[in-house]
């Protein structure tokens, strides 16, 4: 369990940054009339967007580890990968978690007509969209170990 565990992801706080000002700028237009101009969602939603891509860059880096067969020059093996690729099935998981939470909160809201208020559409809208970015890291992040990898 510990290749799940929340302790995988590192830089949460960038993270947080991100999720708060997605979370905060969807809240915003969903209270906003409907004839308002989307300028400040677009630029909420984008600049949450690029606090995610930073946090993605840095995790990632927080996650290489040099092979151990290249503690000296001497040491070097062409036939050895630089960099130890690390298990990203973390974000997988918490990636389908989300997703599913979200999806469960729509039905729920839908179900019940009471519970849909603001707020809660809110929490799932970025519980999904926050999940579905997991997933796209998830495979970023294969996609840069076979780089490396062949590097």
């Amino acid at each position: 369990m510990k290749r799940f565990s929340i302790q995988q992801i590192k830089s949460k706080w960038i993270l947080l940054i991100s999720i708060a000002i997605f979370f905060i700028t969807y809240l915003i237009d969903l209270m906003s009339p409907r004839d308002k101009i989307i300028s400040f969602f677009v630029v909420g939603t984008v600049l949450a967007t690029l606090v995610a891509a930073i946090w993605a860059i840095v995790n990632y880096v927080g996650h290489l580890q040099v092979n151990p067969l290249y503690k000296t020059e001497t040491d070097i093996n062409k036939h050895q990968p630089i960099f130890q690729v690390h298990n990203h099935q973390y974000l997988f998981f918490w990636g389908s978690l989300a997703v599913l939470i979200g999806m469960i909160l729509f039905i729920v809201e839908f179900l019940v007509p009471s519970f849909r208020t603001v707020i809660m559409v809110d929490i799932g809208v970025t519980l999904v969209c926050y999940g579905v970015g997991f997933y796209l890291t998830f495979f970023m992040y294969l996609l840069l170990d076979k780089l490396l990898a062949n590097k």
